[in-house]
């Protein structure tokens, strides 16, 4: 207890450097509770605490109790598994202590005072590492030093007080001695002070002509008594000066003197130090008092001033912490306050040297700052003393940097007396500095990489452009050809329903030229396909259901000689598609990559679940970030060299013999997988095959399920079935009315959507609109909305060869849209108009 109250500890407010420790330990230990604590006779005082709440508690409950008894550490895994505090209330209450791990805290002599310890409400099975015991014994000798250093202070501060009060002692007496000789000084001299000559027997008070001259009172005019004299003092000072001087004159004292405001003339006050001796008879009374008046108003005023601008100095110099620092050339003395300490990381109550100065700068900076600090006070050079240069901290080995400027303070015969000058730490500019040539690297090399991005996404929207423009004339080809085609497969299926089986050669050139007819088809639909005008007819698909389903078409398309293989992943998403064009696509790629494989080989099909970032979605134009189903195609074929694969997704492009191919395969991929909000990526190189990748955006909701159309025989018109077909095209308007005539039905036809709208108001009974959609002036979704207007219960179908954007948006039918695209056949139309009329 002695060595505890040693350190006057106990009971003090918190401090920060214990704050700082025990919030170090519990960080350390990621334990939400760290005490320093101190053991007293009769309890356990917390200095600092993390997670406790209070400043002290019984001994009967401290775990700290029986740490200290231990030699150096303390570590409990489980409180609850130990006897010593399995019954402790701290230990049993919910959420109780379960962990605790303590060093102990010794004075310089080894007695034991207290812990620091860290605690846990969970128990730690493994204890604690050796580093994190090595970790709590060093911040257990960091506390123990804090009190050293705090003990040291307060030995230091009571010194101080006793040489204070030594040197005020001496001071008075000093201050007795100095107004003795000044009073005699005065009266021999006669100065302008006031001199006063206060005789107590008859309260007489003489005073000479400095009064007036001082203080501005005639002495004609005064009451030459005490009581005037006391009653022109400060009333603040009054009363203290009274007492001060009765208390000398009814002592036994020689002297007195006293300092207060005396009032002038004027009305002003003066700040005025009064000394006098007293005359005393031979029994000692008091007789006679002479002083003199010491006026040190302007010695104050002065003073103050110097004051103020000494607190300015030091607060401006605080302020920009800016240090002063003084070195006595002649008796080899450094000053350095604490600012300055702190830079060469030395505490502010070290005595320091110039040793300290020359052993605290880096050693690579030594020789320079030695040789500034030489020329500073040289008196051939006296140079000004400006270096950088960098510390390392004596007591914390910290790397700092300061800035120095000075210059030489020389006597009349040229030796140095003294360098002095300023100093200020650096350090985080120099950081800052180091930052800013960082970011300029940085910022360059981001400069370098936005430009090639830039030139990356400015090719990919070249190539987008070209495949746009492409798109677009092949569209419109597309549109005029499929007109054509509509009135050649047309007639040609009327022709052939009419041949019947009598003329087998008629009947056998009409099926080439329908056969022809249907290529022909094909490769509009191909066209309109990589031009993404070709209508999609989206569903909820399951690749992992759609690739297995192909399987028997992909085994006899790819012949004996090449192997399918397919890798369906686990848990795929789904995917809203054209279930049709994705079927076709995977043939496609299927049959490319068998013709790249004249030997045979390996066609894997592959599946799998992926995900495009922000970062990927920027580096390829048109890509938007999220989910999305892949459906790779890889073969072990030829594969591709760069040059070709830049040119694979351009209509018309083929590296097949003339007659081997259209061209437009992989234009239709590349069509339909934009179209329908996806991205498709070609990976190749000669010699190691070539892999496809599809990927199609996620589906997100709930599946729908496809409508089936009933197939059966060629569905004909009931007699009072209307059919109003409108088309702007005479031949592909006759074919419809000749082919809806065959099937039964009455037909009317307009030519445009203003007689179509005067035949649906002239004609109610009109059970279906037929119209195409793309026609001048008004097209077809403008008309249908006109006439369901009139007629709300009328029926549409639509036909075109190019739908734009009337009935199609984003490549999608939109929906409760009924569409036929042209060219069609006799049983197409037939299934299609049945099937409207039902709906």
């Amino acid at each position: 207890m002695a060595s505890l109250e040693s350190y006057g500890i106990l009971d003090t407010p918190q401090e920060a450097d214990f704050d700082d420790i025990v919030r170090l330990a519990a960080e350390t230990f990621t334990a939400p509770i760290a005490v320093v604590n101190m053991v007293a006779s009769d309890r356990q005082w917390f200095k600092a605490e993390v997670g406790i709440g209070v400043r002290e508690l019984p001994l009967d409950v401290s775990i700290c109790a029986h740490a200290i008894l231990q030699n150096d550490f303390l570590v409990v895994s489980d409180t609850r598994e130990d006897a010593r505090f399995a019954c402790n209330p701290l230990v049993t209450a919910e959420g109780g202590l379960r962990f605790y791990a303590g060093a102990i805290l010794r004075d310089k002599t080894g007695l034991p005072i207290g812990t620091i310890c860290v605690l846990d409400r969970a128990p730690r099975p493994d204890g604690i590492t050796s580093y994190r015991r090595q970790v709590l014994e060093v911040l257990a000798r960091q506390v123990m030093a804090q009190l050293e250093l705090r003990k040291a202070l307060q030995a230091q501060a009571s010194r101080a007080e006793e040489l204070r009060v030594e040197v005020e002692q001496r001071a008075r007496v000093e201050k007795a001695l100095r107004a003795i000789r000044e009073r005699y000084r005065l009266v021999s001299r006669a100065t302008n002070d006031a001199i006063w000559d206060w005789d107590f027997t008859t309260d007489h008070v003489t005073w000479n002509q400095a009064l007036e001259a001082a203080h501005g009172h005639r002495l004609a005019d005064i009451e030459p008594t005490g009581e005037w004299w006391i009653a022109h003092i400060h009333p603040d000072d009054r009363d203290r000066v009274h007492h001060s001087i009765h208390g000398a004159i009814d002592g036994d004292a020689e002297s007195w003197s006293d300092e207060y405001r005396f009032c002038r003339f004027d009305g002003s006050y003066a700040a005025i130090l009064d000394r006098g001796h007293i005359i005393r008879d031979q029994e000692g009374k008091a007789v006679r008092m002479i002083g003199a008046m010491l006026d040190l108003t302007e010695q104050q005023r002065t003073r103050a001033e110097l004051m103020l601008n000494e607190e300015r100095l030091r607060l401006a110099t605080q302020a920009a912490e800016v240090g002063f620092w003084d070195v006595d050339v002649v008796h080899d003395i450094l000053i350095w306050p604490p600012i300055v300490k702190a830079m060469f990381g030395i505490s502010p109550d070290v005595p320091v040297s110039m040793a300290d100065y020359y052993s605290g700068l880096h050693p690579d900076d030594r020789e320079a700052t030695f040789e500034a600090y030489a020329a500073a006070a040289d008196p051939a050079r006296r140079a000004i003393y400006d270096v950088e240069y960098r510390t390392i901290g004596k007591e914390d080995q910290i790397e700092r940097w300061v800035a120095a400027k000075g210059r030489g303070v020389f006597d009349e015969s040229g030796h140095c007396l003294r360098v002095i000058g300023t100093a200020i730490d650096v350090t985080e500019r120099k950081r800052a500095e180091v930052r800013v040539l960082e970011l300029n690297e940085h910022l360059e090399r981001r400069v370098a990489q936005a430009i090639s991005e830039r030139e990356q996404v400015e090719e990919a929207l070249r190539q987008s452009q070209k495949m746009e423009a492409v798109g677009q004339l092949t569209g419109g080809i597309a549109h005029d050809f499929n007109n054509m085609l509509a009135v050649i497969v047309g007639s040609l299926d009327l022709l052939n329903r009419r041949l019947g089986d009598e003329d087998a050669r008629a009947k056998r050139y009409v099926d080439a030229a329908l056969e022809g007819a249907g290529r022909a088809a094909t490769l509009t639909q191909r066209l309109l396909a990589f031009s993404r005008q070709q209508p999609l007819n989206p569903e909820v698909l399951d690749a992992n259901k759609l690739v297995p389903g192909m399987s028997e078409l992909l085994i006899h398309s790819l012949g004996t000689d090449v192997r399918l293989e397919t890798v369906l992943a686990a848990g795929l998403w789904r995917t809203h598609a054209d279930r049709n064009q994705l079927e076709n696509v995977v043939l496609n790629l299927a049959v490319n990559a068998r013709d790249a494989m004249p030997e045979g080989g390996r066609l894997t099909i592959e599946t799998q679940n992926v995900h495009f970032d922000d970062r990927y979605a920027a580096a390829h134009l048109g890509v938007p970030p999220g989910h999305y189903v892949l459906i790779a195609i890889s073969d072990t074929g030829c594969g591709m060299p760069p040059e070709i694969i830049a040119k694979a997704f351009d209509p018309f492009f083929t590296t097949k013999q003339v007659g081997k191919g259209t061209g437009l395969g992989l234009s239709q991929v590349y069509g339909f997988v934009k179209q329908s909000g996806g991205h498709v990526k070609i990976y190749s190189e000669l010699g190691q095959g070539t892999t496809v990748k599809i990927y199609l955006p996620r589906f997100i909701g709930d599946e729908i399920e496809a409508e089936q159309l009933s197939i059966g025989d060629l569905p004909l018109g009931e007699e009072q079935e209307i059919i109003l077909v409108v088309e702007d095209e005479p031949a592909v308007r006759q074919f419809s009315v000749d082919a809806l005539t065959e099937l039964g039905y009455q037909v009317l036809e307009a030519d445009g959507a203003v007689a179509a709208l005067q035949l649906i108001d002239a004609h109610p009974e009109i059970s279906l609109l037929f119209t195409d959609i793309v026609m001048p002036d008004i097209n077809g979704r403008k008309l249908a909305d006109e006439a369901q207007r009139r007629r709300p219960e009328l029926k549409v179908l639509y036909t075109s060869g190019y739908t734009r954007n009337a009935v199609v948006h984003n490549g999608v039918i939109d929906p409760g849209v009924e569409l036929i695209g042209k060219p069609f056949t006799i049983e197409q139309l037939a299934t299609k108009v049945r099937n409207v009329l039902e709906s």
